[in-house]
């Protein structure tokens, strides 16, 4: 019986924790196209607080994927 408990308090952190994730994940997607579209540029929040850009296409500093594919 207490093992039932434990898996569940872990099971429902874990789906917590991957929707916070997926939230923030989503909400700088939203702000980058919002820039990109609105005002024609990248400087966004993730942009002013670090000075970079999150580019999710790249996987290390030379293999980069085309966004179309």
């Amino acid at each position: 019986m207490r093992h039932n408990r434990n898996l569940r308090i872990f099971m429902a952190s874990m789906l917590g924790t991957l929707c916070v994730i997926g939230l923030l994940l989503g909400l700088a997607e939203v702000d980058t196209q919002c820039r990109r579209i609105g005002f024609g540029d990248s400087k966004t929040l993730i942009y002013q607080i670090t000075g970079k850009n999150l580019n999710l296409t790249c996987i290390n500093g030379q293999i980069c994927y085309n966004v179309s594919v």
